[in-house]
């Protein structure tokens, strides 16, 4: 089994400032959406140094350690967790104007059957199967007032097991209901990962303007499925002597 991801993302108001950031990394089977707490200040910074440091921590430990066993995953996920917030502290710490940073995670770690989330604060992670959408977290009050937000370990780590055919949806508060509309729940699984993913973003901006809209798209193949881009459709020679082969 192996997974394929999309994200998309919306600024909410004029559009000029963008508090969310995501990665989306198949290799790493990585996927993570931050968003920079409102009403902190430099909220777009936190997200980012959060996303920049995790993605970091995750690629150097997959260098060593064996993501595929549950205890290994669940302790580069702890441990990303907290090497991100050590980064936002020194952020904080490092500029007097950036005083009180702190940002949301919300991340998934996947290998075959075994996923597992890392969550910090109100963005969610919802699993879609079968047509019905499956909150997977619970949302956190974030502290912004701690003496040193590295000590901050309000976290939350768990496994879940991975079908082929689940499509799990990482998103930001600005997006988390139309995630749950049935007509965008029940079509999931025929739509590709980029597909869906800017449908949710475009939608939500539409619903809510004013809010940033942030969410990446997870989806679960099994072995013998083929990818998006694999079409099933056989090689070919045109008229000019060339062999269209599809990608």
């Amino acid at each position: 089994m192996s997974t394929e991801g999309s994200g998309a993302t919306r600024a909410g108001g004029e559009g000029i400032h963008n508090e969310d950031a995501f990665v989306v990394e198949e290799g790493l089977g990585l996927y993570l959406v931050c968003d920079g707490a409102s009403g902190a200040p430099a909220g777009e910074v936190a997200s980012r140094v959060a996303a920049d440091a995790l993605e970091e921590f995750v690629e150097r430990a997959e260098d060593a350690l064996d993501p595929r066993r549950e205890p290994v995953a669940r302790v580069i996920v702890e441990r990303a967790m907290s090497y991100a917030l050590r980064a936002v502290a020194e952020a904080s710490r490092d500029d007097d104007e950036l005083a009180g940073l702190t940002t949301t995670m919300t991340m998934l770690l996947a290998h075959g059957r075994l996923g597992v989330l890392g969550h910090r604060g109100d963005s969610r992670a919802y699993l879609l199967r079968r047509g019905r959408a499956h909150l997977l977290t619970r949302d956190h009050e974030l502290t912004q007032d701690i003496e040193d937000p590295a000590d901050d370990d309000d976290f939350d780590v768990f496994a879940v097991d991975l079908h082929p055919g689940d499509t799990v949806v990482l998103c930001t508060d600005g997006a988390e209901r139309v995630v749950q509309d049935p007509s965008i729940v029940r079509p999931a699984a025929d739509l590709t990962p980029r597909v869906l993913a800017s449908r949710i973003a475009s939608l939500a901006h539409r619903e809510t303007p004013s809010d940033d809209a942030t969410v990446v798209v997870v989806r679960v193949r099994g072995d013998k499925e083929p990818g998006w881009l694999e079409l099933s459709i056989p090689p070919r020679d045109t008229l000019f002597g060339h062999r269209l082969v599809p990608a």
